[in-house]
Order: structure tokens, then C-alpha cells, then sequence
């Protein structure tokens, strides 16, 4: 049915990041707090009207926006990070050296491109918001606007950024061609055998994976992640190993349930699929093995994960990939949230050798960050070994094996260096005092969430998974 309520998620959204921005340019305080606790009451009231409009299958513009339950589960999970960061905010941004009042409007706006990417099947809305995602994530990534990292990780993120929309857009092109329409419904039909426009249909599809993939950080779509999550600013870095990750897999999801679900698997997508699985399971967990500073280690973490992620989707199994997404937002952002804790006034310390001795000199901080790191690995009982035990499990029955061969593996691969940080927390004395901030409230809400989350769907998942199951009902 048509309502107009299916607009508020969006619109709370946007009139928070437009009312923060007239803040910022009129009232001229130092301290920033105030625009942190009102973004997060933007972001909040947004995902309780998400909740709200459950089973209710609201519309609007003739259903280009409709909120289904497959778009409120995935909106919740990304409203959830959004908080998350907004809390880490509190703790960073006075730490920041600089006047970074746009944190909080930039990531609401962030937030409401990801917002309308998961409420539409329409491919032209699905651009428009990865385009107000896109802007919005460029900027953000070169907020520490007196360090050359960060400048240099917005420059990258931009060009780069700029040449995957134009790869989206030219498949949007060929989509148009083949099917005559932007929706994505249209575009299956013209991916039969026979209907005369399967070539043209399947060519406009892989341009479309192309521009996703890039938003994914799938390999070899993946070279822009390292150099913006080590730049950025680590909450920053933080929303942007969930935010566009979710949305690139939820689009992945809606263009490609019907073809791979349904036993309807076409041999030229499913081909393409597996090869950029293969290269993410593979390139990621080599690359990190050498990496010295933490975000660069946990960034290529992020493209490795993409690749188990992949092997869900060419499973057909959108309930388990969508449960990999949500545990992955708990110890992804944990992990962030305990690289933040070791943020000093005009300083970041990423090296892994800052890590030295924390174990030992913030018994807590070091036991939260192991547990976020050995669920990354997939140690029980973990909810990431859980993960990744439902993601193989389902790709051995589809006739996967060879995948989830080369999955393990890489996944044994991968438990080296996150160990390698837990090894020098406990086995290695600091060479100075680390100093570090658990005391912020902000900061030990997103650490215990996280851990609440992690631990209690590593034991428990059966009502997230009953939630998953009916919400993603609407793809199959």
C-alpha cells in the first residue's frame, strides 16, 4: 500500500544531518558533544520507525521506496553501526586536534544514501542513494583535515569512487537496453535463455556487479581499502567496514536471489561470482600477513570476510549471509572500538607494537580486543565461528566443497594474524606506557555491546535467526 510513512526513516535522516549542519555554522562551541547525543537521537528515532513499520509493507513513489522486511532488517543493522559510530565519535572527535563538527551531519547523510539503496528495487534510486552514500563516505575520509593520510585516503577514495559509479551507470545503461526498465524484476526476465536480450542483460549485470563489488571491497575491486581505513578517522574506518558492505552485499542480494535461490543459476554469473570469491578468499589473507599497522591488518580482514560473504551468495542463502552481516557489525566494530581506546589528543596509535603490553597494563581493554580478534578467526563459541560454520555448512550442500576447501584454508591463514596481535597485547612488555581511555561511558557502551552481541549469538542466534528467516522471505 502507498504511505507516506514509508518516508520517515529518510526523511528523519536527512532533516538531522541538515539541522546539525545549520549547528555547526551558527553556534561556534568547542565542544561537540550536544551535535553527537542529538545525531544519535536522529539515528535511533529512524531505526524505532524501521522497527514500527515490520510486516506493514509501507510505499511510496509507487513503490520505487518500500520498506519490506529484508529492507528494515538490513536497515536496523546499519542504524545499529551508524550509533555505534556516533559513540565512538563522543570519545574521538575532542581528541580529533581539529574543528570536525561535519562528523555527525556527514555520517547521517551517509547513513540516509544506505537508507534508500535497501528500501528500493528500482536500479536508478539504488544509484541515487550509492551516490549520496559515495559523497558523503569521501568526505569523511579526509575529516583530519591537517594529516596528509587522511587527505590522501579522500583523494583515493574519490577518484576511485568516482570510477565505480561510472562502471554502476554504464551497466545501468545496458540494463535499460535489455529489459526496457530500471526495476529489478524486469532485468530477470531478460536473463532467460531465449530472450533475445540475454547477452546484453548479462553485460549489464556484470557492469552492475562491477560498482558493487567496489562498495563490497571485494578483490580486485579492493585496492582503495587499505590506504582509506588507514587515513580515515577510526570510527570512520569503523562505519566504512559495515556500512557500504552491507548495503553492496543487500543490493548483490536483491539482483541475484531470484537467478541463484531458485536453482535458476546461470552459468556465465555463477562463473563470474566464484572467480571473485576465489581471489577475495585468497589475495586479503595473504596481504595481512605482512601488514604492521592494525586498520590496514583489520582493513584487509574486511575484504577476506567479503569472500566468505560471496560464498553465502552463490550458496543462494540469504538468511546466512545475512546473519554473517550482523555478527560481523559486533566484533568488526569491537575492534575498532578498542583500536579508538588507544587514541590520544592529535595522535592515532595503530601499530601493531602499540598494542605491547596491554594485556597486561588494561587487563579489560586487552581481553575485549582478544575476544573481538578470536571471533574474526572464527574461535568458539564465538557468534563468528557460528558464522562461518553456517556460511560453509550451506555452501558444502549446494555442491560447493572445492570453495569451502579453499575457504578453511584461508580461514586457518587468517587465525596467524590475528593471534599475532593477541601474542604481543600478552607476550610482548610495551616499550612505553600505553595510555588508554576506558573510562569514557560512550566508549565501554559500544565495547560491551559488542561483546553482549558476539558471545550471546555465538551461544543463542534462534530468534535473530527466526527474524532473518521471515525477512528474507521476500527475496526468495
Amino acid at each position: 500500500m502507498t504511505s507516506w510513512p514509508a518516508l520517515l526513516p529518510l526523511a528523519i535522516l536527512a532533516a538531522g544531518a541538515l539541522i546539525l549542519l545549520v549547528f555547526e555554522a551558527f553556534l561556534k562551541s568547542r565542544n561537540k558533544a550536544y551535535q553527537g547525543y542529538a545525531a544519535l537521537a536522529f539515528v535511533v528515532s529512524s531505526g524505532a520507525v524501521l522497527i514500527v513499520a515490520w510486516d506493514r509493507d509501507w510505499a511510496f513513489f509507487r513503490g520505487s521506496l518500500r520498506l519490506d522486511n529484508f529492507g528494515i532488517l538490513l536497515g536496523l543493522i546499519l542504524t545499529a553501526a551508524a550509533a555505534f559510530v556516533v559513540l565512538l565519535g563522543l570519545r574521538y572527535v575532542p581528541l580529533a586536534g581539529s574543528n570536525i563538527g561535519e562528523f555527525y551531519p556527514l555520517l547521517l547523510f551517509a547513513l540516509s544514501g544506505a537508507v534508500i539503496m535497501l528500501t528500493t528495487t528500482n536500479l536508478l534510486v539504488v544509484f541515487l542513494g550509492l551516490e549520496v552514500l559515495s559523497v558523503s563516505s569521501y568526505a569523511l575520509a579526509g575529516l583530519r583535515l591537517h594529516d596528509e593520510k587522511s587527505s590522501e585516503a579522500a583523494l583515493k577514495y574519490f577518484l576511485l569512487g568516482s570510477f565505480a559509479s561510472a562502471v554502476f551507470v554504464f551497466g545501468l545503461a545496458l540494463s535499460f537496453g535489455a529489459s526496457k526498465s530500471f526495476d529489478i524484476s524486469a532485468l530477470f526476465k531478460n536473463l532467460r535463455p531465449g530472450s533475445g536480450t540475454e547477452v546484453l542483460g548479462l553485460a549489464g549485470l556484470a557492469f552492475l556487479l562491477a560498482g558493487l563489488a567496489f562498495k563490497m571491497a571485494v578483490v580486485p575491486f579492493h585496492m582503495w581499502t587499505p590506504d582509506v581505513y588507514q587515513g580515515a578517522p577510526t570510527p570512520v574506518a569503523a562505519f566504512f567496514s559495515v556500512g557500504p558492505k552491507a548495503v553492496g552485499f543487500a543490493v548483490l542480494l536483491r539482483l541475484t536471489a531470484p537467478l541463484l535461490g531458485e536453482g535458476l543459476r546461470d552459468d556465465a554469473l555463477h562463473g563470474l561470482l566464484t572467480v571473485l570469491a576465489v581471489l577475495t578468499l585468497i589475495v586479503p589473507n595473504l596481504a595481512a600477513l605482512r601488514q604492521t599497522d592494525i586498520k590496514r591488518l583489520l582493513a584487509y580482514s574486511s575484504i577476506a570476510h567479503a569472500g566468505y560473504l560471496l560464498l553465502a551468495v552463490l550458496a543462494g542463502d540469504p538468511e546466512k549471509l545475512v546473519f554473517y552481516l550482523i555478527v560481523y557489525l559486533f566484533m568488526n566494530v569491537g575492534a575498532f572500538a578498542a583500536v579508538t581506546a588507544l587514541c590520544r589528543k592529535d595522535e592515532e596509535r595503530n601499530t601493531i607494537e602499540d598494542f605491547a603490553g596491554l594485556g597486561f597494563q588494561s587487563p579489560w581493554l586487552g581481553a575485549l580486543f582478544s575476544v573481538f580478534l578470536l571471533s574474526l578467526a572464527g574461535f568458539p563459541p564465538t557468534a563468528g565461528f557460528l558464522a562461518k560454520f553456517y556460511v560453509f555448512s550451506s555452501a558444502a550442500r549446494a555442491g560447493l566443497v572445492p570453495l569451502v576447501i579453499l575457504a578453511v584454508l584461508a580461514s586457518l591463514v587468517s587465525v596467524y594474524y590475528y593471534l599475532k596481535v593477541v601474542v604481543v597485547m600478552y607476550m610482548r612488555p610495551a616499550p612505553r606506557a600505553t595510555e588508554t581511555d576506558v573510562q569514557s561511558p560512550a566508549l565501554l557502551l559500544v565495547l560491551f555491546l559488542c561483546l553482549y552481541g558476539v558471545l550471546q549469538l555465538g551461544v543463542n542466534p534462534g530468534a535473530l535467526m527466526h527474524l532473518i528467516r521471515r525477512a528474507v522471505a521476500v527475496l526468495l
